[in-house]
């Protein structure tokens, strides 16, 4: 009789179908060789792997997808751009078999990340550091935490997570990130609360609220949005003092993803602008320029 229901049924359906989608799924991972290129590429941010496992990789995975091949490639060139200048270069580039396009992807990625020569002239307050240095090359430090341990290949995670929280604890380098002006006293953490003996500062503007954005009821008889939007409005009057990120060049939505996640944890609104917002095809297309 159960089995007879429509909803048992319906769920009976739902159920066969993601069960369905989930075994396609791992059955291209499986044949495509992702759980090995992903733990490779993993390896390679954190200093846990280098240049032999990937002629490794090239060696024996000569199957590989021309996309898989270019992205390890562009990872590697990224942490070692020295092991693509001259001959070197060519022969990495010769044994994985990629067209010439890619290969000037994988050209100005090492141009990016700075040779041999740029290391040496590198100097001033304006200096870009990567943590490539280091006899590890670790392009990212492992963190430890409940998020970051849940699955297996999750442990990279975008470069601007660690400088936002480094600026809200006031542990920001000056000498990468210089400031024009000091930041007051209540710049970083969540306290907002101003002293007896001071004025607040008055705003020559007054703050106004859009008409749009005034309480009614729809049609429905139910409340419309407007009461979510009040409330969302309330609950960012509370946090800390905002955070402002620009990024030139682009960006990516991992990177979206981690000022929605940042604003949560530090209780202050992380706001990220950028000149454009890049998926991966968009980001090698303009590699390859």
């Amino acid at each position: 009789m159960v089995q007879a229901l429509p909803q048992y049924s319906e769920q009976i359906d739902k159920l066969s179908l993601h069960v369905e989608i989930a075994g396609k799924i791992n059955r291209i991972i499986r044949e495509s060789g992702l759980r090995e290129l992903g733990q490779l590429e993993q390896d390679l941010v954190f200093g846990d792997a280098g240049m032999k496992d990937v002629i490794k990789f090239l060696t024996t995975k000569e199957d590989a997808t021309r996309e898989n091949k270019l992205r390890l490639l562009m990872i590697l060139a990224a942490i070692y751009p020295e092991k693509f200048e001259g001959e070197r270069g060519l022969n990495i580039m010769k044994l994985a078999r990629l067209p010439q396009d890619d290969m000037n992807a994988v050209n100005n990625m090492r141009l990016l990340a700075g040779g041999s020569d740029t290391k040496k002239r590198s100097t001033g307050a304006f200096s870009l550091k990567f943590d490539i240095h280091k006899k590890k090359r670790a392009a990212r430090k492992d963190r430890t935490g409940e998020e970051e341990t849940t699955w297996q290949l999750s442990r990279f995670y975008p470069m601007i997570e660690e400088l936002i929280d480094k600026l809200n604890k006031g542990e920001l380098s000056k000498d990468e990130y210089p400031c024009m002006n000091e930041p007051s006293p209540t710049f970083h953490g969540t306290s907002q609360s101003t002293p007896v003996h001071q004025v607040p500062a008055h705003s020559m503007r007054s703050r106004r609220t859009a008409t749009w954005a005034r309480p009614r009821n729809s049609d429905d008889g139910y409340s419309s949005s407007d009461s979510i939007l009040r409330h969302a409005s309330s609950d960012f009057k509370k946090m800390g003092q905002r955070i402002f990120v620009f990024i030139v060049g682009g960006a990516t939505r991992s990177e979206l993803r981690v000022c929605h996640k940042l604003t949560s944890k530090l209780q202050r609104e992380v706001i990220l602008g950028s000149s454009s917002l890049d998926d991966p095809p968009q980001f090698i297309t303009l590699n390859q320029m």
